[in-house]
């Protein structure tokens, strides 16, 4: 009976042991998929490469990986040859909450070889997709005009085009306007004479823009019923409020809702305004690469 005793216990260690890696098993070691950035890249006819891609929807074979803000490093749980596909992720209206990839961008693919323990380090690019339809486009870097213009519900000032340099976003010229304490209003719109017809399918609509601003301003549609070729009905229909940005920023802002609530409007114009409530002396509203995507 010692003698069993006396084995027990010289086994104990190593039953332990063995029990420890039955409960913690060894994990295993992944590979790693590193992505500083997503670009995109455009042709004639698409306007500017801006963008602010902010997440990368990651699949590996097809299968979601995750959403990753970025810059990450992604561990996957693979090895070998695999299909990488990644979707470009924007926050919608500029709100966390509501990430999603880009309708109109394209995935970027590759076949990758993971390895244990490696990183790899993938800088993805992504392009419009052929069939996204670009109905109004305004970079301001034409010779004659905009396609923007005074709002027919009234503006106390207008919108210029500047080709100051540190007002500038890209190119040579953007636009700008001035407000103040007398001037209080500012509000701009699409081409009066020519109107949208937006899909109201519920297909995505989108409007982008770069802007710098030092007070909150708005976007939105009028809202137009076209029967045959009399206007039977206008409504304005405010979609978000901005608020101010020292530094140039991008916007992706979603116009479906908008549209799908406009009842019977079959036309639209979108507006950009801001108003000086408080009576301050000098605010600016800076714009560029205006879009409406669909």
């Amino acid at each position: 009976m010692k003698r069993f005793y006396k084995l027990f216990f010289l086994l104990l260690p190593a039953l332990s042991w063995y029990s420890c890696n039955i409960i913690n098993p060894a994990e295993p070691i992944p590979s790693y998929i590193r992505i500083n950035g997503i670009s995109l890249t455009t042709v004639a006819g698409q306007g500017s490469n801006s963008s602010k891609i902010s997440d990368a929807w990651v699949y590996i074979d097809e299968q979601l990986v995750g959403c990753f803000e970025i810059p990450v490093t992604i561990p996957i749980l693979k090895e070998g040859v695999h299909q990488l596909r990644i979707r470009a992720g924007i926050k919608v209206n500029g709100i966390s909450a509501t990430r999603s990839p880009y309708p109109f961008y394209d995935s970027y693919t590759q076949t990758i070889t993971l390895n244990k323990g490696e990183v790899q380090t993938i800088s993805p690019v992504v392009k419009y997709l052929s069939s996204a339809d670009f109905t109004c486009m305004e970079d301001f870097e034409a010779s004659t005009g905009t396609i923007l213009y005074n709002s027919p519900t009234g503006t106390d000032t207008t919108l210029a085009v500047t080709t100051t340099p540190s007002e500038v976003f890209e190119g040579s010229k953007s636009g700008i306007a001035y407000i103040d304490a007398t001037r209080t209003l500012f509000e701009c719109v699409s081409d009066p004479n020519t109107l949208f017809p937006l899909p109201k399918n519920s297909s995505p609509v989108f409007l982008e823009f770069n802007y710098k601003a030092n007070s909150n301003f708005a976007v939105g549609l009028f809202c137009h019923t076209v029967i045959g070729s009399t206007t039977t009905n206008i409504t304005k229909e405010k979609t978000l409020d901005f608020n101010p940005s020292s530094d140039w920023n991008k916007a992706y802002v979603y116009l479906t809702p908008t549209i799908g609530a406009s009842g019977s409007a079959n036309q639209f114009k979108i507006f950009i305004g801001m108003l000086n409530s408080a009576g301050a002396d000098s605010l600016a509203l800076q714009l560029d690469n205006i879009k409406i995507v669909y």
